[in-house]
């Protein structure tokens, strides 16, 4: 399939991503409300209709249908069309990168993972454990898929056990390594951040989880099986960088519409970030690391 024209290959991944980005609305309404991503088929919230083939046409239906419910009239959300649109130029984006092959179906796939956690961690503060077994999961195949094909070999494991260390897949060290990083810095955040002294007479007692969730912890293992553990690594600083800059933002801007301070201790989801920092990863890593070389020249230049 590499021999197609370009043209051909973005308007496959252009389809194909848009298709999937339907069935993804449906697992970003459906999952934290442990509700079934099969059954009932897909039908309008309000009055219950079955959405017939008209009303499920990616991106057309909806603005042909002037984003109503055409039995209803019921308002559709933008939230629909924009994930739709964003899983389209994602494919496009991974066919550029990769082509069609092992790397396009693994990453398209993951890639459509991560897009669930963005926006369901988003909009409920959790990473759904479907998104966290389907990444490990797709890292391991991922690791199998390039080993049959001859073009990846297995990690080894320094250990008294063997002489030559224990064999291990790149994508179990990457989830092992990955987590355990999150997990020190989730310990470690818990007792930094955590409340100090005791409720005033008549306070409740505040509530406090930690500084990071198991969810992120989580999320950390299913990118480490997929990308390994330096572009993981490299990923999780991203998103380090871009959370503290969005976070900023998010609190002055909350700040100024209030007309008050914030508590200095705001919840704010992290899974978004991470998720951002593991796309840049995937799509332009070379890119990134042409930056990174060109900068340390210009502050290392005599």
């Amino acid at each position: 399939m590499d021999s197609l024209p370009i043209w051909m290959g973005v308007t496959i991944a252009l389809i194909y991503g848009t298709v999937v980005g339907s069935f993804l609305n449906v697992c970003i309404y459906r999952i934290p409300a442990e509700e079934s991503i099969v059954f009932p088929p897909s039908h309008c919230p309000k009055c219950n209709k079955k959405l017939q083939t008209l009303d499920l046409i990616p991106l057309l239906s909806f603005l042909l249908l002037g984003r109503k419910c055409r039995y209803c009239g019921t308002p559709i959300s933008w939230r629909y069309f924009t994930v739709e649109l964003i899983t389209g130029l994602l494919f496009v984006a991974t066919y550029l990168r990769y082509g069609f092959g092992i790397d396009f179906f693994v990453y398209v796939l993951f890639i459509s993972a991560l897009l669930i956690a963005f926006f369901v961690d988003l909009d409920q503060f959790i990473i759904p454990d479907q998104v966290v077994i389907f990444g490990l999961v797709l890292g391991v195949a991922k690791d199998i898929a390039h080993i049959i094909a001859g073009d990846a070999h297995l990690l080894h494991v320094p250990s008294s056990l063997s002489e030559g260390g224990l064999p291990m897949l790149p994508s179990v060290a990457g989830a092992v390594v990955c987590a355990g990083v999150f997990y020190m810095i989730a310990y470690i955040g818990y007792f930094v951040f955590r409340p100090r002294g005791k409720a005033a007479e008549g306070e409740e007692e505040e509530e406090y989880g930690g500084a990071l969730g198991g969810g992120d912890v989580n999320l950390a293992a299913a990118i480490g099986a997929v990308l390994g553990i330096m572009p993981s690594l490299v990923s999780f600083f991203i998103a380090v960088i871009v959370g503290s800059v969005v976070g900023v933002a998010y609190l002055v801007m909350k700040s100024r519409a209030d007309k008050k301070g914030v508590p200095w201790r705001t919840e704010i989801p992290f899974g978004p970030h991470m998720v951002t920092g593991a796309l840049a990863m995937i799509l332009i890593s070379p890119q990134l690391g042409a930056l990174w070389g060109a900068w340390v020249r210009l502050i290392t230049r005599s």
